[in-house]
C-alpha cells in the first residue's frame, strides 16, 4: 500500500475556515506527528487503497486536525474545558472518563481518528502484572 501524501490546500478546504491561518509548513509538521502515531508506509496495517480505500488517509487527516485544534487552545491546556469565569481568570479542564482515549477525546477530530482507528489497535494480555 502506498503512503498518504498530505496536501495542505486539500486540509485546509475540508476544514475551511477554521484553519485558514495555519502555514503550508505548520501543517506538514503536523502531519509528520500524525505519521507518528499511524504508520504511514507501505507497511501499514491501516489501509490506503485509494480510491476504493481512504481509511489511512482519512484518520491521518483527522489527527492533523485534532493537533491544529489542541494548537488553537494556546497556553497548554490539555483537557476539555468544563468552567471559565472573567474576573481573575480562571478556568477548568477535565480529561475524558476512558484513559486509554483521553487525549484523542479532547476534541471531536481526535475522537474521530481514535474512533477509526480501534480496529487496528493491538493489545496483549497481561498475567500477574506482565505482559505476554
Amino acid at each position: 500500500m502506498p503512503a498518504v501524501e498530505f496536501n495542505p490546500q486539500e486540509f485546509i478546504e475540508i476544514h475551511k475556515p477554521r484553519f485558514d491561518e495555519f502555514t503550508s509548513a505548520r501543517l506538514h509538521h503536523l502531519f509528520g506527528v500524525a505519521c507518528e502515531l499511524v504508520d504511514n508506509t507501505e507497511r501499514s496495517h491501516v489501509p490506503y487503497l485509494p480510491p476504493a480505500r481512504m481509511t489511512r488517509k482519512v484518520i491521518l487527516y483527522a489527527l492533523v486536525c485534532h493537533l491544529c485544534e489542541l494548537f488553537l487552545r494556546g497556553g497548554g491546556a490539555v483537557g476539555n474545558l468544563t468552567s471559565a469565569s472573567e474576573g481573575s481568570v480562571s478556568m477548568g479542564f477535565s480529561a475524558p472518563a476512558n484513559p486509554n482515549a483521553a487525549w484523542y477525546n479532547q476534541t471531536q477530530c481526535g475522537a474521530t481518528a481514535y474512533q477509526m482507528m480501534l480496529p487496528f489497535m493491538l493489545g496483549g494480555r497481561t498475567y500477574n502484572g506482565c505482559f505476554r
